[in-house]
């Protein structure tokens, strides 16, 4: 019969001292590692001049320039196309609103030369108030033809630049002194007895006859005198 071996003896178990000012709960574990403070970002390194995207310069050529000059013309033009209209129209309304309406008397100034008796003429068929032109809607002599200087009417422009029909100028008593030989002016009262639009105006008797552009008042001119 064999004899039973014997067991090894255990290996001897050393202690280790636990480290002073040490926490006996965290013995054994790793020492951690201290975390370096967060360093600045590096700052951006410039590219070299050869990197650089090339700067694209725009050079108006020829035709971009004419272009321009036709558009800023024709800008300017428009607006003075709008000023003159404005300025027009702004004079058309001033007349309209003068008292040119049938009914009412208005002193008006105007602008002659002592030739103008036999120069102005108006052309139309309608008859106001008993006033004609000397001529009708054809151009044409009128017959019979108005009677006197009180029932003919004829173009005249005030001192304002504004036309209108009117008779009786030439038979007013302050028209029959020698009249000035150049340019001069007469104040009257003018009675407006209607408004016409269907007329033409003759300022030379060389001229044609050219249809008026806007309705013009029709009256008589009284007590008419030269101004000294």
């Amino acid at each position: 019969m064999r004899a039973p071996v014997p067991a090894p003896a255990p290996a001897p178990v050393t202690l280790q001292a636990p480290v002073v000012g040490s926490d006996p709960t965290t013995a054994g574990a790793p020492e951690p590692v201290p975390v370096a403070a967060s360093e600045p970002a590096p700052a951006p390194v410039a590219p070299v001049e050869s990197e650089r995207e090339p700067v694209v310069c725009y050079v108006p050529n020829e035709v971009d320039v004419s272009l321009r000059v036709l558009l800023a013309l024709f800008v300017i033009g428009f607006g003075v196309w709008i000023v003159l209209t404005w300025l027009k129209y702004d004079k058309s309304a001033a007349q309209s609103e003068q008292g040119w309406h049938k009914g009412s008397r208005q002193m008006v100034e105007l602008t002659l030369v002592k030739e103008d008796a036999n120069k102005l003429a108006c052309a139309s068929n309608i008859t106001v108030e008993g006033l004609n032109c000397a001529y009708d809607g054809k151009s044409q002599a009128r017959v019979p033809p108005p009677p006197d200087d009180a029932h003919l009417l004829r173009p005249y422009c005030n001192v304002k630049n504004d036309v209108l029909l009117a008779s009786g100028l030439w038979d007013s008593p302050g028209m029959r002194a020698p009249l000035p030989n150049e340019r001069f002016t007469v104040v009257c009262n003018y009675d407006v007895v209607g408004v016409v639009k269907a007329v033409s105006l003759r300022w030379n008797p060389t001229d044609k006859f050219d249809p008026a552009k806007q309705s013009l008042p029709v009256g008589i001119l009284t007590e008419c005198v030269i101004p000294q």
